[in-house]
């Protein structure tokens, strides 16, 4: 009996192999090959860190996600009001004790309006009673110029920044810290020379300053303010008082 024999080219062979090899791993991943899979899966969670599932953390590492916590003690919408003290401790001569109120209205969380009046008890350094002139004679009299009565003023106050704080892990307190600007007027006792008496005069002031506020409760916070005051003196120039206050606040 005669066998027939069938010849096949060369090319045709080399493109079945080919088809072959490609076909392999697709049908090993098809067939849920354990080895596949494995291999993709740590290729795919490289660099990744190791957390539970039940971490809090877990899904913000693995989408790479962030959350800012918002705070517990709100502030939009509210009105407050601040007791306050302080010192003004820029004259050398006179020192003023500064006693007022601050009434507040937030616009927005990090945006409010601020209403503040004070008025400033004045206390004598004592330094006039230890000056000598060239002869050794005690000074008479110092020209004070520009004395401080009260502030009265209206600005907007601004909260870029705000955070909390843990005690012992129990209680958390919440802060932010404040930038101010605004206007308003300095009720002031001129005196223009030693001749001259003092005379009460209302002047226009400009004023900036910055705070920082603890906010205990649902009602209530502890403030520290700095403020810078500017309005003109009476013989010429620019007058810039300073002053430091600590108060405390309410909200209703």
């Amino acid at each position: 009996m005669n066998a027939k024999r069938i010849q096949v080219p060369l090319w045709a062979l080399v493109v079945a192999l080919t088809v072959a090899l490609l076909a392999t791993p697709a049908l090993a991943q098809e067939a849920g090959d354990p080895a596949a899979a494995g291999a993709e899966e740590a290729a795919q969670n490289e660099g990744l860190p190791e957390l539970d599932e039940d971490d809090p953390m877990y899904w913000a590492e693995m989408r790479e996600v962030y959350v800012m916590q918002q705070r517990a003690f709100l502030k939009e919408g509210r009105f407050a009001l601040t007791l306050y003290g302080g010192i003004i401790p820029n004259n050398i001569f006179e020192q003023y004790l500064p006693l007022g109120i601050r009434a507040n209205y937030f616009l927005l969380e990090n945006i409010g309006l601020e209403l503040a009046g004070s008025y400033a008890f004045r206390r004598d350094t004592q330094l006039r009673d230890t000056l000598r002139d060239e002869s050794g004679a005690d000074a008479q009299e110092v020209l004070i110029g520009d004395g401080q009565a009260s502030h009265f003023n209206f600005g907007v106050m601004w909260s870029p920044v705000y955070g909390k704080l843990a005690y012992y892990n129990d209680r958390i307190i919440y802060l932010d810290m404040n930038v101010f600007g605004g206007a308003g007027m300095v009720v002031a006792q001129t005196q223009s020379d030693f001749n001259a008496g003092r005379s009460t005069t209302a002047k226009f002031e400009g004023v900036l300053g910055a705070g920082l506020a603890l906010y205990v409760g649902e009602h209530a916070s502890v403030r520290a303010d700095y403020r810078q005051f500017i309005f003109g003196k009476v013989n010429g120039g620019v007058a810039k008082p300073s002053e430091i206050s600590l108060g405390f606040s309410w909200f209703f």
